[in-house]
């Protein structure tokens, strides 16, 4: 079977593409399924550079492409089989909408789009051109979800009754504080589609619906504390602006499961905080309680659950986490080799994606009527 050839948008030096995304494609276990052969950046320079690195790396000449032409030319191109976005997710949608209507088959980082209506569209569009889909939310990939799951099928905790998670970002990454570094200011601004509702309990929802399901009913708070931030450089250097704050630094979502656990209650605290990167996950059951907990070592985005394996539980005591040979490859990589197994792969669609939208959807629903009581509407 000949490779997937891979036209990546947003393959720049910096950023989680070339530090996380494709790294893992270079791999051997990888190489032969992948190959690179288009990269558009918003620079002409940044598209040179990585095409030179790219080049180099593979062993074959990449084209490269760029400016707000780049999508579309990626999109147009004949020699990439799947785009590959890996830009701010403000971006995103006008990024892989061409793609999808060109038939290209689609990898969109998550989150997948700013909100439910644009992400409903491009899986409409996707489904009407027969395009396959993967998204960049691997955490059900990890060593620790797939512990934490066989945990619970294997009927240890009993009936899951409840499920409780609290995740601390801590403000030096930009969600919540006083200042926020000027890369990812845009995150300030509540319709960015980057939010502290968004990304980290966008990433948790969907390995909470991996192992639990979906959520039927959600009840949603927020608070502000921050509202005017400051913006700073790199170094840490006050850059003299300031910036109002629309998304929040303090979410509560309470709700219920429905599915094979239906009736469980969940509660989920999301904040910004001075302290380290904290995620403390419980799932209680009516014979035991599994409990999973961030290493201090994950760094500032453990909370996150993609990358970095954690602590697991079962009734206090600490268990090994059921590790494979393909776990080297990190959670990234081990997407990557299930989406290259065609229909047998286990992986993060867009239509995994929509559902775990429509439960941010009713949450923020829910924080405009003041905390009331909101179905998940379901396709």
């Amino acid at each position: 079977m000949p490779p997937i050839r891979l036209g990546v948008i947003g393959l720049s030096a910096r950023g989680w593409a070339a530090a996380g995304l494709i790294p893992p494609l270079l791999d051997p276990a990888l190489s032969d399924k992948y190959t690179i052969t288009a990269i558009a950046t918003r620079s002409k320079a940044s598209a040179q550079a990585s095409v030179a690195r790219y080049s180099d790396l593979t062993g074959h000449n990449i084209k490269g492409y760029h400016g707000e032409d780049g999508a579309i030319d990626i999109a147009n191109d004949p020699d990439v089989d799947l785009v590959v976005v890996s830009v701010k997710v403000p971006d995103h949608y006008n990024a892989a909408k061409p793609a999808i209507e060109a038939g290209k088959d689609i990898f969109l980082e998550w989150s997948p789009t700013r909100n439910l209506e644009e992400i409903l569209e491009l899986a409409e569009i996707a489904e009407a051109k027969g395009v396959r889909t993967i998204v960049g939310a691997q955490s059900s990939q990890g060593a620790t979800t797939r512990t934490v799951k066989g945990l619970v099928e294997s009927g240890k905790i009993g009936k899951v009754i409840s499920t409780n998670a609290s995740l601390i970002l801590p403000r030096e990454t930009g969600l919540g504080g006083k200042t926020a570094i000027q890369q990812i200011a845009y995150a300030l601004d509540n319709n960015s589609g980057a939010t502290l509702l968004t990304m980290p309990v966008g990433h948790y929802l969907t390995n909470l619906s991996h192992v639990l399901g979906n959520i039927r009913e959600v009840s949603a708070t927020s608070a502000i504390f921050y509202p005017d931030v400051q913006i700073i450089d790199a170094s840490g250097n006050p850059t003299g602006e300031t910036i109002k704050k629309t998304s929040p630094d303090q979410i509560v979502i309470t709700g219920i499961l429905g599915g094979e656990h239906d009736g469980a209650i969940v509660t989920i605290h999301a904040q910004s905080g001075p302290s380290a990167a904290r995620f403390l996950w419980f799932i209680d059951g009516e014979d035991g309680t599994i409990e999973v907990r961030n290493r201090l070592e994950n760094g500032p985005f453990g909370v996150f659950a993609t990358s970095n394996e954690m602590q697991v539980l079962l009734n206090n005591v600490e268990v090994e986490l059921d590790r494979r040979e393909e776990d080297r490859l990190g959670n990234a990589g081990k997407a990557w080799l299930e989406y290259a197994k065609g229909n047998e792969g286990e992986y993060q669609t867009l239509d995994h994606s929509v559902a775990v939208w429509r439960v941010l959807d009713a949450a923020l629903r829910s924080i405009a009527l003041g905390g009331q009581k909101v179905p998940v509407i379901s396709a």
